[in-house]
């Protein structure tokens, strides 16, 4: 599809169950309006990172149904701007980044639930696990980028426990329960431009 044709279709509306919802293509993660991050449990307070480098593709189909998700995020991008804590984080305790230089989502279905809402089913490979995951999401609307070409935004989240997937290091403290929690919150921002 040329630029020009591109372009004509990002003002083109369509609607599924009364929301008006981007054109069918192929889109890309704009690293600079795209957020992966996570909150988890230190002790009594909660801690908020997020991985900074990563990639990822979305088909958006005829219908909602029909789109798919593809992301890779790479381990090594985590900051939750503490070194010695990021560090610990990189380790074999945790994301064993150096065996384990990226962690995967594939899509395996898309679901709307009423309104802009909609739940995307999944896999989560980490440290070589894969496990299946669903997160909870909200369409936030399209329209043309800068370039006139179709964008969208969207956010979803989903809580996992870390030990489903290898992440059982933990440290008992003296007032009871452990260092770290067990679950983990992980919240996505999303930006995607159509690139075809």
């Amino acid at each position: 599809m040329s630029s020009q044709e591109m372009t004509q279709t990002a003002v083109q509306g369509r609607e599924y169950q009364g929301v008006s919802i981007p054109p069918v293509g192929t889109y890309e993660l704009d690293p600079t309006h795209t957020v992966v991050g996570f909150v988890a449990r230190h002790m009594l307070s909660k801690v908020r990172g997020q991985f900074t480098e990563f990639a990822g593709t979305i088909e958006v189909g005829h219908s909602p149904q029909d789109s798919h998700v593809v992301v890779e995020v790479r381990t090594g991008s985590i900051t939750t701007h503490t070194e010695k804590r990021d560090q610990h984080l990189m380790s074999g305790d945790f994301l064993e980044i150096e065996k384990h230089p990226v962690l995967a989502f594939k899509s395996t279905a898309v679901r709307p639930t009423g309104g802009t809402s909609f739940e995307l089913d999944g896999n989560l490979t980490i440290k070589g696990i894969t496990k299946p995951v669903t997160l909870a999401g909200e369409f936030l609307g399209w329209g043309p980028d800068m370039e006139g070409k179709p964008m969208f935004a969207a956010s979803a989240r989903t809580t996992i426990d870390r030990e489903d997937w290898g992440m059982t290091w933990n440290v008992a403290v003296e007032a009871g329960g452990f260092l770290v929690g067990k679950k983990v919150d992980l919240e996505i921002e999303v930006e995607a431009h159509r690139v075809s």
